[in-house]
C-alpha cells in the first residue's frame, strides 16, 4: 500500500491510500490549504493506525475463535 497526494483542482490538497492493484482503500475526508499539510495528515493517519495494529492481541490458546 501507498499514499498519493493529490491535487483537487482549487488550490486544495488531499491524500489517498492505495492497495498494491491502485486502487483506494481509503481517502482524506477534508481538503488541505497545502501539499506538505495532505501529506503531515497522511504520515499522521498512518501512525494512529500503527498504534491501532500494535494494540491488537492474539487470543490465548484457550480462548474462542
Amino acid at each position: 500500500m501507498h499514499f498519493e497526494i493529490r491535487s483537487t483542482g482549487r488550490h486544495l490538497w488531499t491524500w489517498v491510500l492505495l492497495d498494491e492493484a491502485h486502487l483506494t482503500v481509503m481517502e482524506s475526508d477534508r481538503t488541505f490549504p497545502s501539499e506538505a499539510q495532505a501529506s503531515a495528515a497522511a504520515l499522521a493517519f498512518s501512525k494512529l493506525v500503527t498504534r491501532a495494529g500494535k494494540s491488537l492481541t492474539a487470543p490465548t490458546s484457550g480462548g474462542l475463535l
